[in-house]
């Protein structure tokens, strides 16, 4: 989820909230007010009757003005002070019945005490509790309608040098001698930002061409005195002054040697797929280099009393052909140097895979190790073990998906594309 859609959803969760207290509030308070409005007027309506009793030594005759309501009946006992009530349907106006706010108080006239009643109807106030609830909560709506809007493309656009530099981000490659850009931001936290990455993939840039200029002098400095090694065990090996045990040891160490050199040239070759020395990709028949790749081990075959199969159809793979034919060479190797006198080698591929299965050891080998380097088998280790992780590396950056799978007694090795 996106961070601006993720604010999004909090904002309008709180103004919703907001929206609906709001409503509430305003509504209390518009009554409120008018309610006290109503009451004020009832009390001037009091102090006039008072006025008017004290001048005239008389009741004031019931009537009905200004949508006030005043009635008097004699009682025995006064009310001790003036009280306010509300009525439902007692207040009658224009002839409907209306529920209003009453005002009773006492007075005396001569030996007589009187309740005067002060009835206003609720029917006015009700109306602009109505508009003026309406009025507020439109506004209200309206306001969150624009802090939407100005959420959706005025927040969304302050993001876009984000969004740039993670763009940027995306096309940077490490074996790329162009330094990464990053669009300038009048903004500070991005451009502080964009000033830390690009001094973070400058350092990465340094860092990985010297690792790159070190791995490439030390393999070619390894090779030299290997190979220096070699030659004088193999004019050693050719002597004859030698006992069985003394050719025995030598032989050993030749083979170390020869181990070493390989261990060496793999390594590279490792470190030169994880660098992404290889980016150059297209468009490659898999059948017809499958058919060439055999018709090569087809005689090694043949001397190790090997069987195969093959079976093709017309696919298309987009990857780099030098990592290709690496990747071949080594699940060949692989199928050939594991497997027995009299076993079986079995390639098919089909539109989105290729499939290489080969007899071997009876037993499976460990389906979530195979493919890491140095993983050797119980059965063979005589190897360094980092043929699989080649095939790995390149199915990686080749965006292929590995698979090893044991079954009736064979070894299958599937890759997978889109």
């Amino acid at each position: 989820m996106k961070l601006i859609v993720h604010y999004n959803r909090h904002n309008f969760f709180i103004l919703t909230l907001l929206f609906i207290l709001f409503g509430i509030a305003s509504y209390k308070l518009t009554k409120n007010v008018l309610l006290n409005e109503l009451d004020e007027s009832l009390e001037d309506a009091m102090d006039r009757v008072n006025g008017y009793v004290q001048t005239y030594h008389a009741l004031p005759a019931p009537t009905t003005y200004d949508n006030l309501l005043i009635s008097t009946e004699p009682v025995s006992h006064p009310v001790d002070k003036p009280y306010l009530t509300y009525v439902n349907g007692d207040i009658t106006v224009k002839g409907k019945k209306h529920i209003g706010r009453t005002l009773t108080f006492s007075v005396s006239l001569g030996r007589q005490y009187y309740n005067i009643i002060i009835s206003r109807p609720l029917e006015g106030i009700k109306h602009i509790t109505k508009a003026v609830m309406l009025i507020t909560m439109t506004m209200i709506l309206l306001l969150i309608v624009v802090l939407a809007l100005v959420n959706r493309f005025v927040v969304s656009r302050l993001w876009r040098p984000f969004y740039g530099t993670l763009n940027s981000l995306k096309n940077f490659r490490l074996n790329n001698t162009d330094a990464v850009e990053f669009k300038k931001s009048n903004i500070e936290e991005f451009s502080i930002m964009n000033e830390h990455l690009q001094l973070v993939t400058s350092n990465a840039t340094k860092e990985y061409h010297l690792l790159k200029e070190f791995t490439e002098n030390a393999s070619h400095e390894f090779q030299t005195p290997l190979a220096i090694i070699r030659s004088k065990l193999d004019v050693l090996i050719q002597q004859d002054n030698f006992t069985e045990e003394q050719t025995a040891v030598l032989a050993e160490a030749y083979s170390a040697v020869t181990r070493l050199s390989g261990l060496s040239q793999s390594l590279l070759l490792l470190t030169k797929i994880e660098n992404n020395q290889f980016s150059d990709q297209r468009e490659i028949p898999l059948h017809d280099v499958l058919q060439q790749k055999v018709s090569q081990f087809e005689e090694i075959w043949k001397d190790s009393d090997i069987s195969y199969s093959l079976q093709v159809y017309p696919s298309f793979v987009k990857m780099n052909a030098d990592l290709l034919d690496i990747l071949l060479n080594n699940l060949f190797s692989n199928a050939t140097r594991h497997n027995r006198p009299g076993g079986v080698i079995h390639i098919s591929l089909d539109n989105t895979s290729v499939h290489i299965a080969n007899t071997g050891a009876y037993e499976a080998l460990d389906g979530e190790k195979v493919f890491f380097r140095f993983y050797k088998s119980a059965v063979n280790n005589a190897y360094n073990g980092l043929g699989l992780s080649i095939v790995r590396q390149i199915c990686i950056v080749s965006h292929l998906s590995p698979a090893y799978e044991y079954k009736n007694g064979l070894h299958y090795f599937s890759f997978h594309w889109q």
